[in-house]
């Protein structure tokens, strides 16, 4: 208690050198808690808008599936398998699917398209359909007409109650020609989307492609996003691995994760050339201090005080400037970290344009986790105690002779 007492005395003995110490860390927690933050919001986004603009948390497929998507690769909706997805708790709701390749004509317009055979009020809680409907109406659980993307209706020419004609293969070789009428536009941000996706009520499609009962996929929605790898992992240990196969986000895009861990791998070396300049300049106020200091240190010692003591409380001094620091930082950077995570800034111009034709929403948004606060004050005082390994040192060699000497 009492090398507290000393330690916090001397800081304010000189308080230009404190506040200047103080500064470096304060402005070196500042900017990487603003950095970090808009880092971690882009990856939530971009996982939020892959998850519910299709894929869901994880799916479920016939084994195989994923490597060979064709009509045969199908599974049976049955009720065991109903019954085994409600023994999970978390699972909060789940869009069954029937997927498949056609050719879309109208007029004398032609052009591949992929069909998706929807529950609609499922779809529509996982990934929004409802909301990029431009025209039209909604599906409706056994409507026999069909959602059209909008570039794809613009390239056949096609609008509200035309009749489109789909022609492809159905289950095992069956023919699958079918002519829907145009029910509703929708839209997607990103144009190789937009330019060939047609939704038809579940018991449509499979009636199309002579698919009774059969779904290609469930995409599965989460009450708590981050256990998703766990619920996976419960659902797949109650599906017989043999016809089932349960696959996260993670699993189907690789791409993606790669892209995440790439830009967060140069975000993860910024920071560190941050801190590496900051620890330098902490470094050289503290070179100054002991150097400013070292008379007095060669009197205390010369006056009976152990080196040791003395040790302590230079090394408390420290801890107690970059508590200061990383106080203020953090306090700093939380009001306006929580700012921006409720008003994501929004991007304008080319990057905006961009970024809608990569489908993503044109904002920049931060994350709110408590996890990477804890962790840049962590890095913050890792690096106090690296720099306090000079002062500990210079005191355990100095002697009293050539300090009062200074």
């Amino acid at each position: 208690m009492e090398t507290i007492k000393i330690a916090w005395r001397n800081l304010w003995r000189n308080k230009r050198r404190t506040l200047i110490t103080s500064a470096s860390v304060f402005f070196a927690i500042f900017l990487a808690l603003l950095m970090r933050a808009f880092q971690l919001g882009s990856y939530d986004l971009m996982v939020h808008n892959i998850v519910h603009a299709y894929s869901g948390y994880f799916q479920v497929h016939e084994t195989g599936y994923w490597d060979d998507k064709i009509i045969n690769n199908t599974f049976e909706y049955s009720p065991e398998l109903v019954a085994a997805i409600d023994e999970v708790p978390e699972i909060l709701g789940y869009a069954p699917r029937l997927e498949s390749f056609a050719l879309g004509s109208y007029g004398t317009k032609t052009k591949g398209v992929m069909v998706n055979g929807v529950v609609p009020d499922e779809e529509d809680n996982l990934t929004g359909l409802r909301k990029k409907l431009v025209e039209g109406e909604y599906l409706t659980p056994d409507d026999d007409g069909a959602l059209v993307s909008q570039k794809l209706a613009e390239y056949l020419k096609t609008g509200i109650g035309d009749t489109l004609v789909l022609i492809g293969q159905g289950y095992h070789g069956m023919s699958a020609a079918g002519i829907f009428p145009v029910k509703g536009i929708v839209h997607f941000p990103s144009p190789e989307l937009d330019g060939r996706m047609i939704f038809l009520s579940l018991p449509t499609a499979q009636s199309l492609f002579s698919a009774d009962n059969m779904l290609t996929s469930l995409a599965f929605n989460l009450a708590e996003s981050k256990n998703y790898r766990q619920v996976a992992h419960q659902l797949k240990a109650k599906l017989n691995p043999e016809i089932y196969e349960v696959m996260t986000w993670e699993e189907m895009m690789p791409e993606v994760v790669q892209q995440i861990e790439s830009d967060n791998g140069s975000g993860l070396i910024m920071l560190a050339i941050l801190y590496m300049i900051v620890g330098f300049g902490i470094f050289g106020t503290i070179l100054m201090m002991f150097s400013e200091r070292i008379r007095e240190f060669g009197m205390m010692i010369a006056i009976g005080m152990q080196k040791i003591k003395l040790t302590r409380i230079v090394a408390t001094e420290l801890i107690f400037i970059g508590l200061l620091g990383v106080l203020a930082g953090t306090a700093a950077a939380i009001p306006l970290i929580y700012y921006f995570f409720l008003n994501p800034i929004p991007l304008t111009g080319e990057m905006a344009e961009a970024t809608i034709s990569m489908g993503f929403e044109p904002v920049m948004p931060v994350a709110w986790e408590p996890s990477y606060f804890f962790a840049q004050a962590i890095t913050v005082f890792v690096i106090l105690l690296m720099v306090m390994i000079l002062p500990v040192v210079k005191i355990s060699r100095l002697t009293v002779i050539n300090a009062l000497r200074r």
